[in-house]
């Protein structure tokens, strides 16, 4: 699958994250609060008890709870009775997205290049360059995936219970959560690469195939970053032209 990079050239100081992804094929992975989406961690819970919520929610107050003044089962009870369960998984809520927060690394690509709208937001208005990369069909779906567009962001409770209670689940909910996005976001064609570790940079499966440099690059900037990378082209088969 072809999927692509822009990045601004603007900043001088940001030719090197250009020059790495070409020359060593490898990307900075950010933290998701870095991206530029303000709203990545704002969505609706789904309250509603589903036949899997009481025994989630049993398992967890036995597993969280400070007193043991109700049984797990009666707890419970009174919880999805009294219609307690918002304000019960609140501060479950919160530790699952300070910990996608804290320990889930994002790098962002797009399935188009042909797009006014990605130049000018990521590609320096023009002065900026997109990078064609060929990643294996294998690892799409598996680290490489594509985000879902949906008219509201809508989770239910049994999602963050269940990664409270096992680690294994955990990772899916984050993946989940960076996985969704409004349909705001859906002419961006969005797919993105989720790891375990943030604010690194990892060396991606794939190649580079091709290098399109935008039509406001300065004359001088494009004949030196071209000379860093030409023989790199040349040897690995990778065209460069510009718009």
């Amino acid at each position: 699958m072809k999927i692509y990079k822009f990045k601004d050239l603007t900043d001088e100081r940001k030719h090197n994250h250009f020059l790495q992804i070409v020359l060593q094929k490898s990307i900075w992975c950010a933290s998701p609060d870095s991206l530029n989406d303000e709203n990545e961690f704002k969505f609706k819970l789904d309250y509603e008890p589903s036949q899997d919520t009481a025994n989630l929610l049993t398992q967890v107050v036995a597993k969280f709870r400070t007193t043991n003044y109700f049984p797990p089962h009666l707890s419970v009870t009174r919880i999805l009775k009294n219609k307690m369960l918002a304000k019960i998984a609140e501060p479950i809520i919160n530790d699952v997205v300070k910990n996608c927060r804290d320990t889930i690394g994002v790098t962002s690509f797009s399935l188009i290049k042909d797009d006014d709208r990605l130049w000018d937001e990521y590609g320096g208005k023009g002065n900026g360059v997109c990078v064609q990369i060929n990643i294996p069909d294998p690892l799409v779906g598996q680290i490489y995936h594509e985000v879902q567009y949906v008219a509201e962001r809508i989770f239910h409770i049994d999602t963050f219970l269940k990664s409270s209670l096992f680690p294994d689940k955990a990772f899916e909910t984050y993946r989940n959560i960076l996985l969704t996005k409004t349909k705001k976001w859906k002419k961006e064609k969005e797919i993105r690469f989720i790891g375990k570790h943030q604010n690194v940079n990892f060396v991606f499966d794939g190649n580079v195939t091709e290098i399109t440099f935008g039509p406001c690059v300065p004359p001088l900037v494009l004949k030196r970053l071209e000379a860093k990378i030409e023989t790199h082209c040349k040897k690995n088969k990778i065209s460069i032209s510009k718009l």
